[in-house]
C-alpha cells in the first residue's frame, strides 16, 4: 500500500492516511484539473490489484482502495428460465381468477412480460456497455395475485463506474418499457369496448395517467353517459405497464428513478426524501391506500446508497439534460389513484 500512497503524493495534496488490514483511506484535495487527475488515478491502479472508490465528502476528495473479491459472472440460465415461464403461468392465472377470461389471461400475460422484459434488458444492455457484470433478469412470480407477478430484477456484480454510468442504467429500463408500453396500450384501447355500466353491481375501476386518458380520449372520444371503457387485456397490461413505470421512477434508494437522483445530487438526494414521504402520506390518505405499502418499500430500500468508483467527476451539462426524459415518462404515466370501487 505504501507505494500506491506514494503515487498519490503526486496527484493530490495529502490530509490523513488510514490503513486496514484490507485496504486503505486517502484524504485530501486532487490536483486540478480534477477530471484529468481522477483519469490519472483509475489508469494507475488498472496496473496495481487494487480496485480503487472515489468520493467526495464535504470538500474533501477520498479514495478508498483495497482488495475486493472477484465477482462470480457464471449465469444461470436455468434459474432465469423458470423464474420467466412461471412468471407467465401466474400472470395468466392471475387475470383468469378476477377476470373468468383464460384466453385474455394469456394475451394479458404476453403484453405484460413484454414490457416488463423490455424494461429489464435495457438496463441489462447499457449496463454491459458500461462495462459492468450484471444478471440477466429475475422475474418473481407471485400466485393468487390480480396481475401474478411483482415485476422483474437484474443483479449488478460489480462497481458501478461513473455518476454517467449510473444515469444511463437507471434511466434506460424505463424507456424501453414505456416504448414498449405505449403500443401495446394503444392496440389495447383500440380493442377496448365502450358499453354501459352495470347497475347495482360493484366493479373496480382503474384511475387514468395523463397519457392513458390523452389516449383514450382520442380513440374513443365520444363514451355515452353511463357507458365506461372495458379494457382489453392489452390495454390492461399496458396500464399495469405504466403505473409500475412511474412507481419505479420515484427518485427513492434503488428504484430507478432513486439512481437517476443520486447520479444528478449523490448524498443531496435525501432532501428529496421528505416532500415525497409528506406527498405519500396524502396520496395514501385521501386516494388509495396502497401509497402507504409503496411507500413503506420505497423508504425501506432507501438506507442503501449506491457504490460508484468514480463519485468525483460530475455529470457534464448535457448527461444532466437526459434526465429530462425519465422526468416526463413519469408526469406521463403517474396515476394518483389507481383503483377506486363502483
Amino acid at each position: 500500500m505504501k507505494e500506491v500512497v506514494e503515487f498519490l503524493k503526486y496527484k493530490m495534496t495529502i490530509e490523513d492516511v488510514t490503513t486496514g488490514i484490507r485496504g486503505a483511506r486517502v484524504t485530501g484535495t486532487l490536483n486540478p484539473p480534477v477530471k484529468k487527475t481522477v483519469q490519472e488515478i483509475r489508469e494507475y491502479f488498472r496496473t496495481t490489484d487494487y480496485t480503487p472508490v472515489l468520493s467526495e465528502e464535504k470538500g474533501k476528495h477520498i479514495i478508498h482502495f483495497g482488495f475486493y473479491k472477484k465477482v462470480d459472472d457464471k449465469p444461470r440460465y436455468w434459474l432465469n428460465i423458470v423464474l420467466f415461464l412461471a412468471t407467465i403461468v401466474t400472470a395468466t392465472f392471475g387475470y383468469y381468477f378476477w377476470v373468468g377470461d383464460l384466453t385474455g389471461g394469456v394475451v394479458f400475460a404476453f403484453s405484460l412480460l413484454a414490457i416488463l422484459t423490455s424494461h429489464e434488458l435495457g438496463h441489462y444492455f447499457v449496463s454491459k456497455g458500461e462495462g459492468m457484470i450484471t444478471s440477466l433478469p429475475y422475474f418473481i412470480p407471485v400466485p393468487f395475485h390480480f396481475i401474478g407477478t411483482f415485476g422483474a430484477v437484474i443483479r449488478m456484480k460489480s462497481l458501478v463506474p461513473s455518476r454517467k454510468s449510473l444515469l444511463k442504467v437507471g434511466m434506460s429500463g424505463p424507456i424501453a418499457g414505456f416504448i414498449v408500453a405505449v403500443p401495446i396500450a394503444i392496440v389495447g384501447i383500440i380493442l377496448s369496448e365502450v358499453r354501459v355500466a352495470p347497475e347495482g353491481v360493484g366493479y373496480l375501476r382503474m384511475g387514468d395517467s395523463l397519457l392513458f386518458y390523452v389516449l383514450t380520449k382520442i380513440i374513443h372520444p365520444n363514451i355515452p353517459n353511463g357507458a365506461d371503457i372495458f379494457l382489453h387485456p392489452m390495454a390492461f397490461a399496458g396500464w399495469v405497464g405504466m403505473l409500475v413505470t412511474s412507481i419505479n421512477l420515484f427518485p427513492i434508494g434503488q428504484l430507478d428513478g432513486g439512481h437517476v437522483a443520486y447520479s444528478l445530487w449523490l448524498k443531496k438526494r435525501k432532501y428529496l426524501y421528505i416532500p415525497l414521504f409528506a406527498g405519500i402520506i396524502l396520496l395514501g390518505t385521501f386516494l388509495w391506500l396502497g401509497w402507504f405499502l409503496w411507500g413503506l418499500l420505497a423508504f425501506y430500500i432507501a438506507r442503501r446508497d449506491p457504490v460508484i468508483q468514480d463519485a468525483i467527476t460530475p455529470l457534464t451539462r448535457r448527461e444532466k439534460l437526459y434526465a429530462i426524459a425519465p422526468l416526463i415518462i413519469l408526469i406521463l404515466t403517474f396515476i394518483p389513484q389507481p383503483f377506486s370501487q363502483f
